[in-house]
């Protein structure tokens, strides 16, 4: 198959820098952080930013996806631009709602969570939470029209924002609340430049169809993301019961780290995400869509052993002495984010149709996996009982997405191709765990790398636009 990758490609470069240089800042700025609020503080603003989680997903809607579904589909432009400026418009009004509520409902909420939250710092998580919806559907809207320059200047201006005022903050004492009201204050500049581009964009309109129709399709993800809130989030308020602060803090740096993972991998999916249903209606659109989920899967893998071999030598030479052992948890749960996002690759069939009931019922049964783990496990094995949860119920994710996605929309996967690839990445995973100094990690993470995109080219998975490794194999 001919891809036509080349604006694929330059988009994904342009997505790449602006998440590179977005989460780069947050981790550049996370050992700074980590050295000045103790560890106890540091697990107590993981706890308080669980709920931007679980709000973020009340909040946004599923709106994003709605307009990927069905603006993306529009048959011309106008109708495309019409539906966007009706999508705006309901989530201006969720988040004016969201906003009263989370304003007066902090008391409440502050009680209920673990960690002795501050009633004033839920109220900063609960007003970002507000604007977060503001900010998605405008930058999917980007995505849809390839806009990835706007892209990128309205990502990375927030991301440094928000880093200077974080450090102008702790430096002023402010602590935890000094580190929410700088990413309060970065996300409302990134709103409303945001809301000022859609609307003169797109304008402002409302349809009570538009708003019956997006309510339907996203009322199932909506249920998805908070039953999936029980696998990011819920792991934090267990491990809070059944640990220390300090434990939930090493967790947090652990998942911080193994979230470059998916950052990293997110270019593609960015990409991907908007056009994967437009690939679908093209001719020989099923392989064309099979073809190219098997790329990501490739990349994923690859990302995957590069941030699992980094990660414990990061944490090991940025961070204090009390961070140590979340370069232990950092791997495996590098191995949580890849089957995260492998499932999201291969639920394609699940997001043709009209509804996304599927999706919930699968995610209810990660879930129900994941929650009765970490009930079981956590108070014996407290983080590693966490992580083996969170394996099991990714796992499980993956396996019903699969199945389930392929009786809605079969395709033709290379399933051998890729096992061979998933198993040279767990060896290289084992290998990296052997390694004691700093130029056997260089060699090996050389060494990985290279060996895996050998491979993914030799098995078909990707076709690299260099013929270096075609020179290679016929000799």
């Amino acid at each position: 198959m001919k891809m036509r990758l080349n604006n694929g490609i330059k988009q994904s470069i342009i997505y790449g820098a602006s998440i590179a240089l977005m989460k780069g800042v947050s981790l550049l700025v996370l050992p700074f952080v980590a050295n000045q609020i103790s560890a106890q503080e540091f697990g107590r603003l993981e706890v308080i930013s669980t709920i931007a989680v679980i709000g973020s997903i009340l909040v946004g809607m599923g709106l994003e996806d709605t307009l990927f579904r069905f603006a993306g589909t529009a048959q011309t432009e106008r109708q495309k631009r019409h539906i966007a400026s009706e999508i705006f418009s309901l989530t201006l009004i969720i988040a004016l709602t969201a906003f009263i509520f989370g304003w007066s409902a902090a008391p409440s909420i502050a009680a209920w969570i673990p960690g002795n939250a501050a009633v004033y710092e839920l109220r900063l998580v609960l007003s970002v939470l507000a604007l977060e919806g503001c900010i998605a559907v405008p930058l999917g809207w980007l995505r849809m029209n390839n806009k990835a320059v706007s892209f990128f200047f309205t990502t990375t201006g927030r991301a440094l924002l928000q880093a200077l005022l974080v450090v102008v903050l702790l430096y002023s004492d402010r602590g935890v609340a000094g580190i929410l009201e700088a990413g309060l204050a970065a996300a409302a500049v990134q709103t409303f430049v945001l809301s000022y581009v859609q609307i003169r964009n797109t304008g402002l309109s409302f349809s009570v169809q538009t708003g019956r129709r997006s309510f339907l399709y996203s009322l199932p993800i909506v249920g998805s993301g908070l039953v999936a809130f029980s696998l990011n989030g819920l792991d934090r308020w267990i491990l809070a019961d059944h640990a220390s602060l300090a434990d939930v803090a090493e967790f947090g740096i652990a998942a911080k780290f193994a979230l470059a993972a998916v950052l990293i991998f997110q270019p593609f999916g960015m990409w991907w995400s908007p056009r994967r249903f437009e690939v679908l209606n093209e001719t020989n659109g099923r392989q064309k869509a099979a073809d190219f989920i098997a790329m990501g899967t490739s990349l994923a893998l690859l990302t995957a052993v590069v941030v699992g071999l980094l990660a414990p030598a990061l944490i090991s030479a940025l961070l204090p002495q009390s961070y140590q052992t979340a370069g232990k948890y950092a791997v495996a749960l590098v191995l949580v984010m890849l089957l995260k996002e492998l499932a999201e690759l291969f639920n394609i069939g699940c997001f043709s149709g009209d509804t996304t009931s599927s999706q919930l019922l699968i995610n209810l049964a990660g879930a129900v996996t994941g929650i009765s783990g970490m009930l079981w496990l956590t108070p014996q094995y407290q983080v590693w009982g966490i992580i083996f949860s969170l394996l099991s119920a990714q796992f499980i994710r993956l396996l019903l997405f699969y199945k389930t996605s392929q009786y809605f929309l079969p395709l033709s996967y290379p399933v051998r191709p890729l096992l061979v690839l998933s198993s040279i990445s767990m060896l290289w995973l084992l290998i990296g765990s052997q390694i004691s100094s700093f130029w056997q990690l260089i060699v090996v993470l050389l060494t990985a790398a290279a060996s895996l995109l050998l491979s993914a080219q030799q098995l078909k998975l990707i076709n690299l636009p260099i013929s270096f490794f075609t020179k290679v194999t016929e000799q």
